[in-house]
């Protein structure tokens, strides 16, 4: 019988679940409603329910031999504890492994969403071969995961990666954490929306200014810069400067190898990667011998299922 992983990633609206071989060929997936406002247990039962099922999809000629799950939130993983979570109400102190685990029978691994996604680029996706790497989160706020010597940093309390509030500016513009000028004040979807409304003004001809400030995304920018917008590159090139800043400060201090950039406002691609990268080159030292190199991620939406699997791997 051959051995399969279970991947599960849940976020606060969606689970998703894959089962897994080995090579990274998935075999199965399943995606449903989270619902994390009918509680734990709910939640328990629907992720089961999806694990049995693409079980029963693979046939009996493979058997699980591990899960992992992928939460976001800040987790204890060395006992598979979720601590708290902003998107899930009411859930403090959750033993979501052992939940899992009782009725999976299975061994079930749990760490943070941003961990689990930059496990899976590097043992899937874009970081393979770098065991020193750095997986950005480009969102409505600004995640990271380290993998440091081809395993997750957690940090000496489980804190690790919290790149979106490295300061950049010490009297730049507020954060969401209270304090100014962290990465995410410049880089998260906020941030692009205030440097819209500063800057136009200055770009009267913009077809941004004939848009609902309050309501546009960042994709709406990215179209329009592919327009050619001159006020909507503009801002999106000072979004990657303003990111390489801070990405040269983990690389001076980490000396890791790869950047790899995801989330929604990461498809900016190029008007972001490019900027990024000068930056970074400018600000990093020993980089003209041993570049590192800002890529866009290659797993997308299924990273936190190959992450989540990787890590059941590791484990067993």
């Amino acid at each position: 019988m051959k051995k399969v992983f279970c991947g599960i990633d849940l976020g606060g609206t969606t689970i998703d679940v894959g089962i897994i071989a080995e090579d990274g060929v998935i075999l199965s997936t399943e995606k449903m409603p989270s619902f994390v406002e009918r509680g734990v247990d709910d939640v328990v039962g629907r992720i089961v329910n999806a694990v049995l099922a693409c079980g029963k999809s693979v046939g009996t000629a493979f058997s699980i031999a591990g899960a992992g799950i992928g939460v976001a939130g800040l987790v204890d993983n060395q006992n598979g504890v979720l601590r708290e979570a902003t998107n899930f109400p009411g859930w403090i102190n959750v033993p979501l492994g052992a939940k899992l685990q009782d009725v999976l029978k299975v061994s079930v691994t749990v760490d943070n969403d941003a961990n689990v996604a930059a496990l899976g680029e590097y043992v899937f996706g874009a970081g393979r071969g770098y065991p020193y790497l750095m997986m950005v989160t480009l969102g409505t706020g600004v995640g990271a995961g380290l993998i440091i010597n081809g395993e997750i940093y957690h940090g000496a309390y489980g804190a690790a990666g919290e790149f979106g509030h490295i300061t950049i500016d010490k009297n730049g513009p507020l954060c969401a954490c209270g304090r100014r000028g962290c990465v995410e004040a410049y880089v998260g979807t906020s941030g692009i929306l205030r440097t819209v409304k500063e800057r136009l003004p200055a770009f009267p001809k913009s077809r941004l200014a004939a848009v609902d400030v309050e309501t546009v995304m960042p994709k709406d920018i990215y179209r329009e810069a592919m327009a050619g917008d001159e006020l909507a590159r503009s801002v999106f090139f000072d979004v990657g400067d303003n990111l390489g800043y801070g990405l040269g400060n983990v690389v001076n201090l980490l000396n890791v190898q790869r950047i790899i950039l995801g989330g929604g406002v990461a498809a900016a691609g190029d008007f972001i990667i490019k900027s990024a990268q000068k930056r970074l080159d400018m600000m990093s030292l020993n980089n003209s011998e041993t570049p590192v190199k800002i890529v866009p991620a290659e797993l997308a939406e299924k990273a936190g299922i190959f992450g989540a699997a990787s890590l059941a791997m590791a484990n067993l």
